[in-house]
C-alpha cells in the first residue's frame, strides 16, 4: 500500500467528515478535552476539601461532647482561650513579641 492508496483512502468524504467532527469535539466543543482536565482536579481539590473538613467536624463533636460531659474540659478552655481564673488566683500574661 501506498502513500497516494492512503490518501485515496483517506479522501473518503465520509472519513473526512467524522475527522472534522471528531476535531471539534476534542477542541472546540463546550465540553473539550481541556476543560475535562480542569474540572477533574477541581473535582479532585473539592474531595480533599471535603475529606478535611469530615476530619474536622469530627473533632468538634467530639469537643463539643466533652464540652457538655466535662467539667474539667469546659475548665481547660476557658483558662487556654477565653484567659479566665479563679477569684483566688493571679495569672500573668507573656506576649511573645510578634
Amino acid at each position: 500500500m501506498t502513500f497516494k492508496d492512503v490518501l485515496k483512502k483517506l479522501a473518503n468524504k465520509y472519513i473526512i467528515a467524522t475527522l472534522i467532527f471528531a476535531a471539534v469535539i476534542v477542541f472546540f466543543d463546550q465540553f473539550n478535552i481541556f476543560e475535562q482536565g480542569r474540572s477533574y482536579r477541581k473535582i479532585k481539590k473539592l474531595d480533599k476539601d471535603i475529606e478535611q473538613l469530615d476530619k474536622k467536624l469530627e473533632k468538634d463533636r467530639q469537643t463539643l461532647y466533652d464540652l457538655k460531659n466535662d467539667s474539667a474540659a469546659v475548665e481547660k478552655v476557658a483558662r487556654e482561650q477565653h484567659f479566665m481564673k479563679r477569684d483566688d488566683e493571679v495569672i500573668y500574661y507573656l506576649d511573645k513579641g510578634e
